[in-house]
Parts: C-alpha cells; structure tokens; sequence
C-alpha cells in the first residue's frame, strides 16, 4: 500500500541513495519454544479466546473451533508495531522496536527498529534484520508485488525508505530524503512501477522532483515535473497542478506524454485522487456544509479517456474512500460499515462489523478489528472469519488456508491458530 508523507517542515531537496550495510541474521534450528513447552502463553490465549466462526464458501459465517499451531512468549520482540504475512502465507513478518531509547541531552533518543520473519507453521525465526535508530513513519501490513517490504522511517535530519526482501530479510535500497530547513508543504511519496522500478517523488512548492530506482537502488533517471504526482501505476503517473480549488488533473506517461488533462473547479476542496490499474481516475473532495447541511465527502470517477463515469457522495464521514483493485470502495466509520462502489457507482454488498473499533483495508482483506474480530476477502466481499477476544483488543493478520495471527500486547503472546470447520 502507499503511503503519503505530507508536512510543514523545510525546503532542502536532496535525495540520496544510500549503502547498506548486511545487517541480517539468519536463523536454521535455534527456535523458541513450542506451544507444548509454554503452557503458560497458551492458557492465556486460550483464556482470551471466547469463540470463533469460519465463513463456508457464500460467505456465512458458522460456529468452529480452531487448534494451536505455536504460541510463545512475544518478548524476543520487545515492542511490535505491526504483523502481517509474506506473499504464500507461510511467514509472519514482525515489525518492531527494542525499546531501547534514552534520555539524553534533554530529550529521548531514538528506538532502534527492526522487522523479522517467523515461520507460521511453529514460531521459528528465519531472519531478524536491524533498520537502525530510527522512528516509524508509517505503520506497514503488506508485502509489495515483487516480494520486498517497503519501511518509512525518519530521524531529525532525513526521511528513510528501506526496502527488504521477504525470503532473506536483506536489505535490497535504502533511500534517504533530507528535511526541508524551513517551514513548507512537501508530498513525499513511492510507487513499485513497470520493470521492477521504484518511484520516488518529492514536492514543494508545487513541483514535483521524480526519480526512478532499479531493483539495485542505482539512481536510473530524474526528472522534475509541475504540480504533485498522487498515484502510479505501471507506466504512468496521475497529477494534480493547481489549488485544492482550482487544479488541472492529468495523467502522463513515463516520458512526459498527456495521456489526458482536464481542468476542475472543484466544489468543494480536492482530498485525494487515485490511479486504478485499468488506468481509470477517481477523485475525492470534501465538500462543507452550509447552514444546517452536514459536510459530506464526494468521489468522480473518471474512465481511462477522461471522461466522467459516475459520482458518489456520503454524508458526515471523513475521508472515507479506498481503492480496491479497479473498484472503489466507502469506508463509513460512524456507521461502522463498509461498502463497495460498482461500475455505476452503485453502493452494493455493504458488510458491517460489530462493535467500536478500528476498520480498514490490509493487503488483500477488510478488517474489523476489536474484542470482535471480523475479517472478510476484498475480492470476493465475503466474510473469512470471526474471533471474539477477552482483554485487550489483540493484532491479527489473516495468513490464509484458515489461519490466523494474533498478538496480545498486555500478555505478551504470539500465536498462529488454525480455525476448523465443526
């Protein structure tokens, strides 16, 4: 998924490449130990978990139960950010710091970060891979198409992009972009494009400075460009170049080529704008009420030529639009619902989730996350599964084939259950 990186912070523009030292380790048989060594990790868990359901293949979800496939004590991790799997489903990847700051000087230092790769089948560690002393910039739950995790970290002086290899946890580019030295609004942001390239594009002030990456981290070409690129795919990019009011939205080939540009006089104020894969355009505004009137966010969808296909509008929720593929979908918080918007714009196969929490799309699912847990496919818009936890509400990762990854924070366990058919 990409991640944006908009601030007020200075004007410098340097992007740099930066060598990577290997600082991975690689484990073989040195596992911890086995849920039926940690008896007391596993009373834990298995205290916590109340229930579970697993979908049939129309997506009704049904009453199950579920075995243990490890659970162990999760201190080896001291302080886990996020946990998702690798593409086959067979890994966990762990992302996470040491906890290691101090203070010094009159402030803290930084945490030093790590991210690790453990084995779903019985917790073994494959490989544990040092970032530095760093701070997070953005949570991540996905691993990129070509197989690399894509990390944004900062420090006081320079944004990070690291990217690793999910199979040897090796550092394939380290990409390094200085803070601006005044106060300013910059875009930060990357895309994984055609050939295995990595897309890097830096704004301020309204212009765009793109540089394209080989699967290496060798500098292939720059070029700078009006306005701020807001999507990417294969070989084209989507940019806006103007105010939030007033802008020209275009769509432009690697080279600099119009494939199509329209000028827009937005009712409202432009929010975000996307590139779907089939080369189409949707755009969300945020339009403000007037008197009485409940603000209300609004998003055109524009066809690969430009010309406008739909138009859809929600009321009193912020922000709530995603890309799902070709698809857009509506994600509407107060109502804790999310919905699905087809060819027509038509709101289809809304799916709700039980109780305050957060919701969101992670790789390939939708997640209602909380002391009930509800995961469905994105494709398909079928339920996958139900877990209802005592506690706190725990981190999970849907690893596929009916499996499932939990983290307690407060009790310190990791796990991976397998939930099966009753």
């Amino acid at each position: 998924m990409v991640k944006w990186i908009e601030r007020f912070i200075g004007t410098a523009i340097i992007l740099s490449l930066l060598a990577t030292m290997d600082s991975t380790i690689m484990y073989a048989d040195d596992s911890n130990t086995a849920a039926s060594e940690s008896a007391s990790p596993q009373s834990l868990l298995e205290q916590s978990i109340k229930s579970v359901k697993l979908a049939n293949p129309t997506g009704k979800l049904n009453p199950a139960s579920y075995q243990m496939q490890f659970v162990k004590d999760s201190k080896e991790f001291p302080a886990i950010d996020s946990i998702f799997p690798d593409r086959s489903g067979e890994h966990i990847i762990i992302v996470y710091d040491l906890h290691d700051y101090v203070y010094k000087n009159g402030e803290f230092t930084n945490n030093t970060i790590k991210v690790a790769s453990i084995q779903a089948k019985d917790g073994k560690k494959v490989w544990d891979t040092v970032i530095g002393k760093k701070q997070f910039s953005q949570s991540i739950y996905s691993v990129q198409s070509n197989g690399e995790i894509f990390l944004t970290t900062e420090d006081k002086s320079h944004f990070y992009l690291h990217t690793i290899d999910e199979k040897t946890g090796k550092i394939t580019r380290t990409i390094s972009q200085p803070h601006p030295s005044k106060p300013t609004f910059l875009a930060w942001d990357y895309w994984l494009v055609d050939n295995n390239q990595l897309l890097v594009s830096y704004e301020v002030n309204n212009q765009s400075t793109l540089r394209y990456f080989d699967a290496a981290g060798k500098l292939l070409r720059t070029r700078t460009i009006p306005g701020i690129v807001r999507s990417a795919q294969a070989d084209r990019i989507l940019v806006t170049n103007g105010d939030v009011f007033r802008y020209t939205l275009s769509v432009q080939d690697a080279k600099g080529n119009t494939i199509f540009k329209k000028s827009i006089a937005d009712q409202g104020f432009f929010w975000n704008a996307y590139l779907l894969p089939d080369q189409s355009v949707a755009v969300e505004s945020q339009i403000n009420g007037k008197a009485k009137q409940k603000d209300r966010f609004q998003l055109i969808k524009y066809n690969a030529r430009g010309e406008k296909q739909w138009q859809h509008t929600i009321w009193d929720e912020y922000s709530p639009y995603l890309p799902n593929g070709n698809q857009m979908m509506a994600f509407l918080r107060v109502q804790k619902k999310v919905i699905f918007l087809n060819d027509q714009g038509k709101a289809i196969h809304p799916m709700f989730g039980s109780e305050d929490g957060w919701m969101g799309l992670r790789n390939k699912e939708i997640y209602f996350t909380g002391n009930i847990t509800r995961i469905a496919d994105a494709k398909t818009m079928k339920w996958l599964m139900e877990m209802e936890y005592e506690g706190d509400k725990p981190q999970v990762a849907w690893l596929g084939k009916q499996q499932l990854a939990i983290y307690d924070g407060k009790n310190d366990v990791i796990a991976v259950i397998r939930i099966k058919g009753k």
